[in-house]
């Protein structure tokens, strides 16, 4: 089946794309730090509008939801997904924004209270290798992938599902031939993935994060193709779902299974300043002098949407989370730090959240909006050890209701940061 994707055109264009990707790693210009806004809106926003004549939204019709049927499936595979040889295993796929994004994510997955013990999560994104690199099943990125599966303690046959972040170097085809470009690359990594990885079940895909303030021969994927990279994964996606796509079939009964089950994963791009419905910007602190690649705050503000996403998704909690009977608020105060679940979450008035706090620790707990923002710090003086059951009124620090949507609590230690968990609340 790999045989069947790469064209020896195809292979000239990865040498191609390759030669244009080592260029841009020569030394760039400063940021732009004053194109704080491309004017463009985020698809979870544009919904049933269009762009250039293009429907926005993740899913088909404007929506941000899977549909029904494709969300019963995921959960369906979800559920059914087992250790294999006691492992359970979570990698990315990528370039350079990837694995510098991922390699953040992956000690805050690994100590996440709720883990699952059997899940293993491995960076497998490497610097510099674009989509159509990553795309030819017989690159060399491949034998790093099993490299790193092997210093990692596991093997190809225990990867359950991957995060696929990818982009086009020094794009110049006009929206919407760039977006299609794309669209093909990312399908044919999708059927890769189920060469390499044969108990693959599903494959979670982002598009970029904002590329505004790159400049020179920093534009490595640039505005506006960093923002139509978007359109790039919901198309693909949307060819799975609508089942016209024989080569992204995922289900045995429509015949052999080429792909993993496809969805987005969490959906990265805002209008620089301008605040997306969420609350999500990204300045220019948030990226490296290259005005391209994430700094550490830009790193970590898409490693605490992965952690969101994978803790909280349907399809992605049967496997992440370990059995709830097992959680930590069931542990004892000589544990670590354990944060429960809270409940009820969703939630309209009020929610409880167990906490456990180990001897010789001390713990505040504060509310945040999905941009950073401090919403309202719990308790007022820091917890000492033992176990707790917090309350949270769903309002701020001036007794306001809060708006409805998504928060997070974090609880920071003295022995450094703890867990966080979303919060949704539903007026």
């Amino acid at each position: 089946m790999s045989a069947k994707l790469w064209s020896a055109s195809a292979r000239c264009l990865v040498l191609a794309t390759g030669f244009l990707w080592v260029l841009a790693w020569e030394p760039s210009l400063a940021s732009n730090c004053a194109v704080t806004s491309v004017g463009k809106t985020p698809l979870n926003d544009l919904g049933a509008g269009t762009y250039q004549g293009m429907q926005g939204g993740l899913y088909p019709g404007g929506a941000n939801q899977r549909p029904p049927v494709h969300e019963a499936d995921g959960q369906a595979i979800a559920e059914a997904i087992a250790p294999i040889n006691g492992r359970i295993v979570l990698v990315s796929i990528g370039m350079s924004n990837t694995t510098q994004e991922f390699s953040r994510f992956v000690p805050l997955a690994m100590s996440y209270p709720g883990r699952n013990p059997a899940l293993r999560v491995v960076d497998c994104a490497q610097g510099g290798q674009t989509a159509p690199i990553v795309a030819n099943p017989n690159s060399a990125y491949w034998n790093t992938v099993r490299q790193r599966l092997h210093q990692a303690g596991v093997d190809s046959t225990q990867v359950r599902a991957a995060w696929v972040k990818e982009a086009m170097a020094g794009p110049t085809l006009p929206f919407p031939a760039d977006a299609i470009e794309l669209q093909g690359y990312l399908r044919a990594i999708a059927i890769v993935l189920k060469d390499k990885f044969p108990n693959i079940e599903l494959a979670y895909y982002s598009s970029r994060i904002y590329a505004g303030y790159a400049t020179g021969v920093s534009q490595l994927n640039p505005e506006p193709y960093a923002y139509q990279s978007g359109f790039s994964v919901k198309w693909m996606i949307e060819a799975q779902i609508g089942g016209n796509d024989p080569g992204l079939n995922y289900r045995p009964d429509n015949g052999p299974v080429e792909a993993p089950w496809l969805s987005w994963g969490p959906y990265l791009w805002a209008d620089g300043l301008v605040p997306r419905s969420d609350g999500l910007i990204w300045e220019c602190v948030d990226f490296q002098n290259d005005g391209t690649h994430p700094s550490e705050s830009g790193r970590t503000k898409v490693a605490t949407q992965l952690l969101d996403f994978f803790t909280t998704d349907p399809t992605t909690t049967p496997w992440f989370l370990a059995d709830a009977t097992a959680l930590p608020e069931l542990a004892a105060p000589e544990a670590a730090l354990a944060l429960g679940l809270a409940a009820p979450n969703p939630f309209a008035e009020d929610t409880s959240i167990p906490l456990t706090v180990p001897a010789g620790t001390t713990a505040e707990i504060g509310i945040y909006a999905v941009n950073g923002r401090l919403v309202r710090l719990l308790g007022g003086e820091p917890l000492a050890a033992g176990r707790h059951r917090l309350t949270w009124d769903g309002r701020d620090e001036a007794g306001a209701a809060v708006a409805s949507g998504a928060y997070f609590l974090r609880v920071d230690s003295n022995a450094g940061p703890g867990a966080r968990l979303k919060l949704i609340v539903e007026r």
